[in-house]
């Protein structure tokens, strides 16, 4: 038999595996949807670079904010995939592109991975 404060305690875990679950509903909706809209900002002057920005955005926004990844992990695979993205669009390394895309990826990736545990506990006070 639970003693009332284990009761207390699974009551709330619940409430927060709730509110988790909730959270992870918004954001399987709001991550597509930013990914779409950043790498139109973000790709360089290709086809392919939009739809391969669009697949990396989407997967490390997933990775990050819902299956809570390590942050610094998809920030190196998304430097090394904009260095690969600005070698084969450019056909040489540019600096300004590659700046400009692994900069607005990197501001969003940290949004999401850094945002996440504010954004749990901004809704479990609700």
């Amino acid at each position: 038999m639970a003693q009332p404060d284990q009761e207390e305690m699974f009551d709330i875990l619940e409430m927060q595996h709730k509110n988790q679950v909730r959270v992870d509903r918004a954001f399987k909706i709001v991550i597509p949807i930013t990914a779409f809209l950043l790498c139109v900002i973000c790709a360089n002057f290709n086809i392919w670079s939009t739809i391969f920005t669009f697949v990396v955005l989407w997967i490390s926004f997933y990775a990050v904010s819902i299956k809570r990844l390590s942050l610094g992990l998809w920030i190196a695979i998304i430097c090394v995939y904009c260095l690969i993205d600005n070698i084969l669009s450019y056909g040489a390394f540019k600096n300004p592109s590659f700046i400009r895309q692994f900069g607005t990826m990197f501001i969003f990736l940290g949004i999401f991975g850094v945002g996440r545990p504010y954004i749990d506990r901004w809704f479990l006070k609700k």
